[in-house]
């Protein structure tokens, strides 16, 4: 019908098209996992890629925002696990105190427990002697 030649296919404007698509899919991933770092909000690929709105694979695929995403969640867990030695310090530290004073509150009932049985063994004495 047209002839013998194909029509020549616009392929230039595709390609264009694609690649202003993946920049701006770039820019728009890196200021999301800019703002949740900012926020303090948890970093990893599922959590980034939900809010950017862009696949995991994706971000496997791009190695800078990879390696980015994967420093982030490196240095926040080192932070948390900073955080629950503290807490865990804490923890052994109150539970020592919490040892001691209960050791002498013990300490102190013994003593009580002691002066009230020999109060006990005063007025059995007293108690006999009085029937004898």
């Amino acid at each position: 019908m047209f002839g013998s030649r194909s029509p020549k296919r616009n392929t230039g404007e595709i390609v264009r098209l694609s690649r202003e698509k993946a920049l701006k899919t770039r820019d728009n991933a890196e200021k999301v996992l800019s703002r949740m770092t900012l926020e303090g909000k948890t970093i990893n690929f599922n959590t980034v890629s939900k809010e950017a709105g862009v696949s995991k694979s994706w971000f496997y695929k791009e190695p800078e925002i990879r390696k980015r995403i994967e420093s982030i969640r490196g240095q926040q867990q080192k932070s948390l696990n900073g955080a629950l030695k503290l807490q865990k310090q804490k923890s052994l530290k109150s539970e020592e105190v919490l040892i001691k004073n209960l050791k002498g509150r013990v300490k102190v009932l013994e003593e009580e427990n002691l002066l009230l049985k020999k109060q006990i063994q005063k007025l059995y004495g007293e108690l006999y002697s009085k029937k004898g």
